[in-house]
């Protein structure tokens, strides 16, 4: 009698459903059993050491912020009188070099002046005295309690043009309030404000020329810094100005 292998070997199908429950619970368990040693850790993190009292990591890491402009109002960190270093072009020669530079250019009559001299000193308001500018010189808008460092600057202003009066027959402003730029240590170096005016200078020979003027006080080295542009018209005076300023910076030896 044969017997039918294929009938022998047929299982039922709750053999099967039991077979797959197994394997079902062991993956199970080996998914519980791995979970176990991947857990995150229950230990509280490490602290980073407290820093000493008085200790700021943060400021002392910190680079310096370099200075890229001094205001009218902001001390220059000069203690003796500065000096000028100023190249205009080609088209100026330089034709005295005393107490200032002079240049004089060939092509538009215009005479460059970089100067240095003592400070104007300004009468303290504790005192109780106040020196009025000449009636003939346009003063500044009234600010609300100026700064000492603008204060000087307006003074020595004040006497540029004083001086200019001077030795001229007349001589009238005809714009004040302006703003003129140099730089400090190099061309690139940080920026200066300047204040300048505008003159209309009548001289005795009956010839007329205009002038702009940019000064700047230094208290700390008791001096004050000009820059003159003397040309035939006001325009030729503005653009020499700008010409003068971009090519000369301060020094402090």
């Amino acid at each position: 009698m044969t017997t039918d292998s294929g009938a022998a070997t047929r299982r039922p199908p709750w053999v099967w459903l039991l077979m797959a429950a197994c394997v079902l619970v062991g993956v199970g368990v080996i998914v519980a059993v791995a979970g176990l040693f991947m857990a995150p850790s229950s230990r509280p993190p490490a602290t980073q050491p407290t820093p000493s009292a008085g200790a700021s990591p943060a400021a002392s890491s910190a680079p310096a912020v370099p200075v890229t402009a001094y205001g009218l109002s902001d001390a220059l960190p000069l203690m003796v009188p500065p000096v000028w270093h100023a190249e205009p072009g080609a088209d100026y020669m330089l034709t005295a070099a005393a107490d200032s530079l002079t240049y004089a250019s060939a092509s538009d009559s215009c005479l460059l002046t970089f100067g240095v001299g003592p400070l104007r000193p300004v009468p303290s308001a504790s005192a109780g005295r106040t020196t009025p500018a000449p009636s003939s010189v346009p003063t500044a808008p009234a600010l609300s309690g100026p700064d000492s460092e603008t204060a000087a600057t307006r003074a020595a202003l004040a006497g540029a043009v004083e001086s200019r009066r001077s030795s001229a027959a007349r001589v009238s402003v005809t714009a004040q309030d302006l703003t003129v730029v140099t730089t400090l240590d190099s061309l690139s170096g940080p920026l200066v404000d300047m204040a300048g005016a505008d003159l209309r200078v009548a001289h005795a020979d009956g010839t007329v020329t205009y002038v702009r003027l940019a000064v700047r006080a230094v208290p700390s080295a008791t001096s004050a810094v000009s820059i003159s542009a003397e040309c035939p018209s006001a325009e030729a005076a503005a653009t020499a100005m700008n010409h003068a300023s971009v090519r000369a910076y301060l020094t402090g030896n």
